[in-house]
C-alpha cells in the first residue's frame, strides 16, 4: 500500500495549528504513521491547512445512501445519525461499510418515547418512535439495542413533554449504563432540559427555542458533564416557520454553556423533510459560523466537529492529527483558523487514507 506525505502544511490537530510540517500517512485504507517513514507520494500543501476529517454530531439520513458522497466530498469523515429508524440506520450501515470512501456511520435507530408524546408536528418530527408505558418496557427497550435487528450505537430518548416521567428517564439512562452505551436525550424546551440533568443523561440536542437557559441548568450540565448539540442551522429553519419561538433564545443558551465551559458538539440536523430540509455535507460550514457568531472562537467551533465529539462519542481513532490515528484528512486551502470560508475551498480529501475523488 502507498505511503503519502503532505509537506510544507500547516496542521490543525483538533486542538491547536502548528507551523508548517510534514504530515505521512498510509493509505488504501490506512493510518497516520510517525514521522521519518518514506513516501511514496509527496503532495506540496504549501499556502493550504490540513485538518482531521469533520465530524456532523446530528443528523437525519433517512436511509438516503445518496447522502453519503455529499459528506464525504465536504470534508465530514463521519456522521451521527440520532433521528432515523431502525431499519433505516441498518441500511445505512451497510451502505456506507460497503464503500471505502463513505464516512463512517454511527446511529441511534429508533428513539425511545412515550405513548402520551404526539410525534410529527412541524418542529421536531420523527418517523420511528418506539413508545413505552412502563419503567420494566423502558428497561427493555434499552436491552433489545443492545444486540440483534435493533442494535444502536448509541440510546436516543425523547424528553420532551408530556412524555416520559423521570422514573423511566432514569431507567432508560442506567440501563443504557450498564451496556456501555451513551444516551442522547432530545429535550427542545427549558423543561425537558432540567429532566435530562435530573435522569443524568450524557448528551442533549438542540438548544431550546421556549427561553433561554438557567444558569442553574447550566451548571447542573457542567457539573455533570453533559454535552449540548445546539443544531443553531436547524433551528434557524424553525422559527422562519413558527411565531411562538424565538432564535434568540437558542444563541442565548449556546453563549452560557460556552461560557461555563459546557462541551458543545457541532451539528447540522441535516435532512430531506420537506420545508426544514437542510443539505447533507456543506451545513456543517454554516453550523460552524452560526456557533461562532453566537460567541465561539474559531479554533473552538472547529474543535466542536474534531476532536470535541470524537471524545463524546468515544471514537478514539479519529478527531485528531496524531500518530495511530485513522487518515481521516482534509487539505483545504488557506488557513480556516483566519477564516472559516476556507472549509469551502477544499482540495482534497482522504476517508482512512482512501482519495475522495473530485477534489
Amino acid at each position: 500500500m502507498a505511503i503519502f506525505s503532505v509537506k510544507n502544511v500547516q496542521l490543525f490537530d483538533g486542538n491547536e495549528l502548528t507551523n508548517p510540517s510534514t504530515l505521512t500517512f498510509q493509505g488504501s485504507p490506512g493510518d497516520i504513521l510517525p514521522m521519518g517513514a518514506d513516501p511514496d507520494v509527496a503532495i506540496d500543501g504549501t499556502g493550504c491547512t490540513l485538518l482531521p476529517g469533520l465530524i456532523d454530531s446530528k443528523v437525519d439520513a433517512d436511509a438516503s445512501a445518496s447522502a453519503l458522497p455529499r459528506f464525504s466530498a465536504a470534508g465530514v469523515t463521519t456522521i451521527i445519525d440520532s433521528s432515523s429508524g431502525s431499519a433505516e440506520a441498518h441500511a445505512m450501515r451497510g451502505a456506507a461499510l460497503r464503500n471505502p470512501i463513505s464516512p463512517s456511520y454511527f446511529a441511534s435507530g429508533s428513539a425511545i418515547g412515550a405513548v402520551n408524546h404526539e410525534v410529527g408536528g412541524i418542529q421536531f418530527p420523527y418517523r420511528a418512535v418506539e413508545r413505552v408505558a412502563s419503567v420494566d418496557e423502558a428497561r427493555r427497550c434499552v436491552r433489545d439495542r443492545v444486540t440483534g435487528p435493533k442494535q444502536a450505537d448509541y440510546i436516543k430518548v425523547i424528553v420532551d413533554q408530556p412524555g416520559l416521567s423521570l422514573e423511566e428517564l432514569t431507567a432508560i439512562v442506567k440501563t443504557a449504563h450498564q451496556y456501555g452505551k451513551l444516551v442522547v436525550g432530545h429535550a427542545s424546551r427549558v423543561n425537558a432540559y432540567r429532566l435530562a440533568l435530573d435522569a443524568g443523561f450524557d448528551i442533549v440536542t438542540p438548544v431550546p427555542l421556549d427561553a433561554p437557559l438557567g444558569d442553574d441548568v447550566v451548571e447542573g450540565f457542567l457539573k455533570k458533564g453533559i454535552t449540548v448539540i445546539p443544531t443553531l442551522c436547524f433551528l434557524k429553519k424553525v422559527v422562519s416557520s413558527r411565531q411562538d419561538y424565538d432564535y434568540s433564545h437558542a444563541v442565548a443558551s449556546v453563549r452560557a454553556l460556552h461560557r461555563a465551559g459546557v462541551r458543545l458538539c457541532a451539528g447540522t440536523a441535516a435532512n430531506r423533510a420537506g420545508s426544514l430540509a437542510i443539505h447533507f455535507g456543506d451545513s456543517l460550514q454554516y453550523e460552524l459560523r452560526l456557533l461562532v457568531e453566537a460567541s465561539l472562537s474559531i479554533k473552538d467551533a472547529l474543535r466542536s466537529a474534531t476532536q470535541i465529539p470524537a471524545t463524546v462519542f468515544r471514537l478514539r481513532d479519529r478527531g485528531a492529527i496524531e500518530t495511530g490515528s485513522r487518515a481521516d484528512l482534509i487539505l483545504v486551502e488557506g488557513n480556516p483558523l483566519e477564516d472559516l470560508s476556507a472549509l469551502s475551498h477544499i482540495r482534497q480529501v482522504w476517508i482512512r487514507g482512501v482519495e475522495v475523488p473530485g477534489k
